[in-house]
């Protein structure tokens, strides 16, 4: 008989069978029919009652705890423990030299005022309004007002002022009412009373180490519903505010990542000088677009980053320092590579090098690069450690399948099916590429198109092509180290390194439209075998037979008191890039030996095809190529023009392994812009 509920089963339908059953074994109940009574109502209210209440206690259990929290507020309120404030929108600013002009040269002054507004070209036909955050004055110069690296900030500037009264608002917390600001525009000061205008600027404390009694700080918080508020001190950890101030609040409201790559400003108001003059003849000159605008943070991304900010104390000692700091204060990053100076070829002690991938474009620009310096790493860093950015440097993937599918057992037409494996190609890079400590594995990308149609495709081949580009120098002899730093495969006749094409002069001083390629030729052989083990017994000299993908390659043996002594080379063969030694006969047993192969080590040529499409060569040792380690070398050369829209370089060449991974500031990543960056070939079975 069962005289107890069951109490560890959730869901409706076994909370209600639990009840029934339980029912049944009473004598009361004894062959009732529960489906056809009334009662069959009562155990549905009860079950859907246990249901819900098991969900919500779920819910609350969830919430409680930051890896389960799903919502936004209760992953908020856990951050804050962790003294961690959400980045908000972050506005997108740009740089520019800008030039008022007068007729006239007396010497005078003017002033760009906080809030000076800038009109933007237009993106996806909006136009978009650039303020500056900062007076500037400058001085004339000739005729000229010229204000040089201006920096300029997409918004507009907004400022709300509250009274304080300490009845009503005991906590001096200030709500801000925009869920659209920048935090880190925000100014604020504090003006005594109404009848007295003495203001005192108050600076967003984050330190608290350095914050004293009187410190005059302010601190951020978010609120719900994805807005900001303000709070002060009280008198301890910062300076309290006092009944009757009033509190100005000064920010801009931005409209994010919408505005990163905005140029071609013109100016929207006028100015006037120290004498009176009104100015508006004004010259613009952008140094850089718009970058570095990004959306608020996510709750993924917040509870990946507070533990890690937690974890840095405000200082920047380690590596997952740096990262997760220039991530929390520079959003529009995607990823950060950090590595110290010791890693450097020669070693550079001192330095911290930095790698940032933003989450637009491919670079940052050099103003971008040093205000992160100058504004984000320097005042934590430690002191003499100097921090230099480098650019990511682009691994490009290029693949080219071949997919074996039965037509009858999918309803996709040969293009749809073709289409649906590119997006399952792409899916893949946008999983597991496009960041810096990524790898690229084949079997798993190969999964990735077996699954596009499990039941129509039986199987794929896919073959990676690796692609480095480069700006070379036009017009100026230059050598060239281009690093894949990976392991590449040595070429054949029908598949090996090829380039863009670009134009040099032959040595008659007619222009010619060359490639690089790799000579297929230049496979060397056999260059020796090294015994491990001269085994025993040998009474004559074993046959020495060496196995491999070249051909031609002999070696005979000397034996010296049973044993194999050494191994000598009598040809060494050509078009080895494998090799291993087999050794028989001569009575002994035991022996063992390794070959060394010199064709990892390859040749760079330049060529022309001719009118008749024969293969002339201009230079047939243009450079090397070291396959092991996934470096070509190009010897100098004076490039007179590259054919390529954007005046790259390109080198491409099959890997030689299916796991790539990176290091330092590489990326892989595909090209999806590019038309040969992904080939299907369907075939039918």
């Amino acid at each position: 008989m069962t005289d107890r509920l069951r109490v560890t089963e959730l869901d409706f339908d076994t909370i209600k069978q639990n009840l029934k059953t339980f029912l049944q074994a009473q004598s009361e109940f004894t062959d009732y029919d529960f489906e056809g009574s009334g009662l069959n109502v009562l155990l549905d209210i009860l079950a859907y009652n246990t249901h819900y209440n098991a969900y919500y206690l779920n819910m609350v259990a969830n919430e409680a705890f930051m890896d389960t929290a799903l919502l936004r507020d209760s992953v908020i309120s856990h951050a804050k423990v962790l003294g961690y404030v959400p980045y908000s929108r972050k506005a997108a600013s740009a740089t520019l030299n800008f030039t008022v002009s007068t007729s006239s040269n007396t010497l005078s002054t003017v002033t760009i005022p906080k809030g000076f507004s800038f009109l933007s070209n237009e993106i996806d036909g909006v136009s978009y309004n650039f303020v500056t955050l900062e007076e500037t004055t400058v001085t004339k110069s000739n005729t000229d007002f010229t204000f040089l690296e201006l920096p300029i900030y997409e918004g507009q500037l907004v400022t709300y002022n509250y009274t304080y009264d300490q009845q009503t608002n005991p906590k001096q917390i200030f709500s801000i009412p925009d869920s659209d600001v920048d935090v880190s525009t925000i100014s604020l000061t504090v003006q005594a009373s109404s009848s007295n205008t003495t203001i005192e600027t108050f600076i967003k404390g984050t330190d608290a180490s350095n914050v004293s009694t009187t410190s005059p700080v302010f601190y951020l918080q978010e609120d719900r519903g994805e807005k900001y508020s303000v709070y002060f001190g009280n008198n301890i950890i910062g300076k309290s505010i006092t009944n009757g101030n009033i509190v100005s609040l000064s920010y801009l409201i931005t409209n994010g990542d919408a505005a990163n790559k905005a140029n071609n400003f013109v100016a929207t108001g006028t100015l006037s000088d120290s004498l009176g003059n009104s100015l508006t003849d004004f010259t613009i000159n952008p140094i850089s677009q718009a970058a570095g605008g990004s959306e608020r943070e996510s709750v993924d991304e917040i509870k990946s980053a507070a533990p890690l900010q937690f974890t840095t104390q405000n200082r920047l000692i380690t590596f997952n320092d740096y990262a997760s700091y220039i991530k929390k204060n520079y959003p529009a990053v995607e990823s950060v590579s950090v590595w110290g100076g010791e890693d450097e070829t020669p070693p550079v002690f001192g330095r911290v090098f930095v790698s940032l991938k933003p989450k637009q474009n491919y670079y940052l620009s050099d103003i971008e690069k040093q205000r992160i310096i100058d504004e984000i790493i320097t005042p934590k860093a430690v002191v003499a450690v100097q921090t230099i950015i480098r650019d990511p440097e682009f691994l490009y993937l290029l693949i080219n399948s071949e997919v074996s599918y039965d037509p009858k057992k999918t309803i996709l037409t040969k293009d749809q099916l073709t289409s649906a494996i590119r997006s399952s190609i792409l899916n893949y890079k946008t999983q597991n590429l496009d960041r810096f400590d990524s790898k690229f594995i084949l079997s798993r990308l190969q999964d990735a198109i077996d699954n596009t149609d499990t039941n129509a495709i039986i199987g794929s081949q896919t073959v990676i092509k690796l692609q480095k580009r480069f700006k070379p120098t036009l017009n100026a002899s230059k050598s060239y180290n281009i690093i894949f730093g990976v392991p590449l495969h040595r070429g054949t006749i029908t598949n090996k390194m090829t380039s863009t094409q670009f134009k040099v002069y032959d040595s008659q001083g007619i222009e010619r439209e060359v490639i690089f390629e790799e000579t297929p030729q230049s496979y060397t052989g056999v260059s020796s075998i090294a015994v491990l083990n001269g085994g025993v017994g040998y009474t004559s000299n074993p046959t020495i037979t060496i196995l491999g993908d070249g051909y031609g390659a002999e070696a005979i043996a000397t034996i010296v008191n049973g044993k194999i002594k050494e191994i000598i080379i009598t040809k060494p063969g050509i078009e080895y890039t494998k090799a291993t030694v087999q050794i028989s006969g001569g009575g002994g047993y035991g022996a063992q030996a390794i070959a060394s192969v010199d064709a990892r080590i390859g040749t760079v040529r330049v060529v022309y095809f001719d009118q008749n499409a024969e293969r002339q060569i201009i230079n047939d040792a243009a450079g090397t190529i070291d396959y092991d380690d996934g470096i070509i070398y190009i010897k100098n050369i004076l490039i007179n023009s590259v054919s390529s829209i954007d005046g790259d370089m390109r080198l491409t060449i099959e890997s030689d392994k299916g796991i790539i991974g990176t290091y330092k500031n590489v990326i892989i990543t595909l090209d999806q812009d590019d038309a040969t960056s992904i080939s299907t070939i369907l075939e039918t079975v």
